[in-house]
């Protein structure tokens, strides 16, 4: 008898562990989508984990236990800016990027620039910026906008290959790297009023330049 009502106790168990987990699911996206918003509209000093907190509807006391401090928080903000969720698979190996591989070689690089400006126009360039200036005061700050750097570069050179089909040289992947750049694209678009488009169509130019002399 006594294993039968353990039995029947089990589902709404199993019911209610589920439907925490996706309420505290939630209060993490929440508490993200807050933080991406107010890092790329104020920076790095002027917010704050409790704006963040009043933002996304949670105590602090939430916030600290997620993501364990504001640079963590601006580090988490920044990787779903540039993929669009939390799922931790790379941005080459989503659907975007992987559709290029059935495109003629002109589209691909067209198509993979446009994914690059479709990211930069969204909050990623003002994160950026912010982590620029939480950089300059600490060191683990720094180590990450380098992991970044690092990771775009290889995706620079991923999609360098998928677009020529062949190894390509490092002295191109460098050039490309610095060519299509947040960097290019804040000076361009948000600082001479260039849109995205415009941007875009520069960007492929450029690299099909460079890359024909070579």
């Amino acid at each position: 008898m006594a294993t039968v009502t353990k039995g029947a106790a089990e589902p709404p168990r199993k019911y209610r562990s589920t439907l925490r987990a996706r309420q505290v699911e939630q209060t993490r996206r929440e508490v993200l989508d807050a933080a991406v918003d107010l890092f790329a509209r104020k920076g790095w000093a002027r917010t704050t984990v409790a704006a963040i907190a009043a933002a996304a509807g949670v105590a602090v006391e939430t916030v600290y236990s997620g993501f364990g401090s504001k640079k963590a928080l601006l580090r988490a903000a920044m990787d779903v800016a540039i993929v669009g969720d939390a799922d931790p698979v790379p941005l080459v190996e989503r659907e975007p990027y992987r559709k290029l591989s059935s495109e003629p070689q002109k589209r691909r690089l067209e198509g993979a620039i446009e994914i690059a400006g479709q990211i930069y126009s969204g909050p990623v360039s003002r994160l950026w910026a912010a982590m620029h200036e939480a950089a300059a005061g600490d060191p683990e700050v720094a180590q990450w906008r380098t992991e970044l750097e690092t990771g775009r570069r290889t995706t620079i050179s991923e999609t360098l290959e998928l677009v020529y089909e062949c190894r390509v040289d490092d002295r191109v992947i460098d050039v490309v790297w610095g060519l299509v750049s947040i960097e290019t694209y804040t000076k361009f678009c948000l600082e001479r009023g260039w849109t995205t488009e415009q941007w875009r169509d520069w960007a492929v130019e450029a690299v099909q330049l460079f890359a024909g002399r070579l």
